[in-house]
């Protein structure tokens, strides 16, 4: 699935901010998807991780990209 895919790139890259080029790369290859695709992906993989938690876990990083982190834990 691709929500897993895409969780997958944002947990090895944590903490680091990954592009959404990089992910839209890393998750589809060379095929890109339209726009609203991956911004989909992401609601769904959103409300199915920070779920369980009082905190986001998932953030957006404002003209940069994506990134999972726990700000408990971040150093």
């Amino acid at each position: 699935p691709i929500g897993l895919r895409i969780l997958t790139v944002l947990m090895r890259a944590s903490p680091a901010v990954v592009s959404r080029r990089e992910l839209e790369r890393q998750v589809w290859g060379d095929i890109l998807p339209d726009s609203d695709t991956l911004r989909s992906h992401l609601y769904n993989l959103r409300k199915v991780i920070d779920k369980p938690f009082d905190r986001q876990l998932l953030h957006t990083i404002q003209g940069s990209g994506y990134r999972i982190v726990d700000t408990d834990v971040e150093t």
